[in-house]
Order: C-alpha cells, then sequence, then structure tokens
C-alpha cells in the first residue's frame, strides 16, 4: 500500500508540474496540505490527520472549450482509523467570456470504499470576484448509497496573487437504513508569493450531520505550485473547479 501511494504521489505531481510542457496554455497547481479534524458525537469526540498531494491541470480544446483534469492522493490517521484515499476528476467547460459552464465526473476510492460522481459546474466572472455553484450525483459502492449535492462558493481576488473564498453546501445521502442531510460552510484564503510559483494556503470548514447529531470542524494549510499564471489566471483559466467528490462537501479549495 505504501508503494502504491508513493508511486501515485510521484505520479500526480510530475503530471502537474510537466503539464506546460505538452501545452503552452496549460495552466494548473500542485499542492500539498495538512488538516486536522475534530468530530462531535453525542457519546465521544474524535480527531485526526490527514495529508493530501493534489495536482489540477486546465487546456483549452478550442478557444471556447476547455478540458480541466485534477487527481488528488491522501492518508489520513485518527480515532477512526488510517485510510488512503485516492481521486481522479475532469470536466469540459464552455467558456462565453465572463462565465463558464459544463460537466464533471469523478471517481475516488477511500479506504475500501469507491465512489462515481456525475454532475454541472457553472462560474460567473467580475472583475475581483468569482461566482461558482455546482451541482452533483455520486454512488457509493460499499455503502450502496446514493448521494446528491449542491454547493455555492464565492472567491474574492484582493489582488491576483491573493485570494479569499467562502461556500456553504448541501449533500442528502439515501441508503437502504435510512437517509441522511449533510451541510457543510467554510472559508479560506490563497496568497502567492511575487514574481514566484509558490503560494499558501489555509481553511475552514464545519460539517453538520443533523440526522445523527454529529459535527466536525476541519482546519488545513498547505503550500502549492502553480504553472501558467497567478492565482486568478489559473481560477479563471477553469483549473480551480469543484468537481468529483470534493464537490459534495464545501467547494472550497
Amino acid at each position: 500500500m505504501k508503494l502504491r501511494m508513493f508511486a501515485t504521489a510521484a505520479v500526480v505531481a510530475a503530471a502537474a508540474v510537466a503539464a506546460p510542457a505538452f501545452a503552452q496554455d496549460a495552466v494548473g497547481s500542485a499542492g500539498l496540505s495538512i488538516a486536522h479534524t475534530e468530530i462531535d458525537t453525542k457519546l465521544v469526540d474524535l480527531d485526526g490527520q490527514a495529508y493530501t498531494l493534489d495536482g489540477s491541470v486546465a487546456v483549452k480544446a478550442t478557444e471556447n472549450w476547455t478540458l480541466s483534469l485534477g487527481a488528488s492522493l491522501g492518508t489520513a490517521d485518527g480515532d477512526l482509523g488510517d485510510d488512503t484515499a485516492f481521486g481522479l476528476n475532469g470536466a469540459f467547460t464552455y467558456n462565453g467570456g465572463d462565465w463558464r459552464v459544463g460537466p464533471t465526473v469523478g471517481f475516488a476510492s477511500i479506504g475500501d470504499e469507491s465512489i462515481w460522481t456525475v454532475g454541472g459546474v457553472a462560474q460567473k466572472y467580475f472583475d475581483k470576484v468569482t461566482l461558482t455553484g455546482a451541482i452533483n450525483y455520486g454512488q457509493a459502492d460499499e455503502l450502496d448509497a446514493d448521494i446528491w449535492s449542491v454547493n455555492g462558493d464565492v472567491r474574492y481576488f484582493v489582488s491576483d496573487n491573493f485570494r479569499l473564498n467562502a461556500g456553504a453546501g448541501f449533500a442528502k445521502v439515501d441508503t437502504d437504513q435510512g437517509d441522511a442531510d449533510l451541510w457543510t460552510a467554510g472559508v479560506g484564503a490563497e496568497y502567492q508569493f511575487a514574481s514566484t510559483p509558490w503560494s499558501i494556503f489555509g481553511g475552514y470548514d464545519h460539517v453538520e450531520l443533523k440526522d445523527f447529531d454529529v459535527s466536525a470542524d476541519t482546519f488545513k494549510i498547505g503550500a502549492r505550485y502553480s504553472f501558467g499564471g497567478d492565482l486568478k489566471a489559473r481560477d479563471r483559466a477553469g483549473a480551480d473547479l469543484p468537481t468529483g467528490v470534493a464537490a459534495f462537501g464545501s467547494v472550497l479549495r
């Protein structure tokens, strides 16, 4: 498992960093993050840590159509045990100048669970603001669950290298044992150092599982290497679209 994990990590990082060699107009990034999660239940409080490597790239297929691809690899340890997660996602969107829309697909393997997703994403661009909305449907094989979600996000660019964002989402999980409603909300920020491709980012997410009186708070920090432009260029190119399993929670990145 460790050999597979590190091999996949190498592929994710290499693909993201090498992408400019295959397409001059490619825009994307590779990042590494550390997250701490605290879970509050009726009976006990739990916590754990997660370490994630991700990469994404957006390439113009035509003047208006963009292909966005992403991959992530993570490992977690804590009171709920140790797990490895791997995800792939993609989007094919139409850029209308100050807006973008298109379908999304994704696959994730989380421990023994496999999740497939399909959906759609739309963005509206203003001078310093990006509005994002996403809807998704997914199936979890091991849990035998159907999942529907809707999410929204606002990104404000203080400058082309400094982004603030806030978002919220709702997901409904249907299983043979019953249904559950999941609410999420979060904030985040990213700052890219002047004249370098490197940035640092952080975020906070809150999750409420009302049906079971369970809540979770996640704090995340990390570093990212970008290519093809600054943070605003990466956003407007479609390299930071919320797709796949990540879109079931907050659409924050």
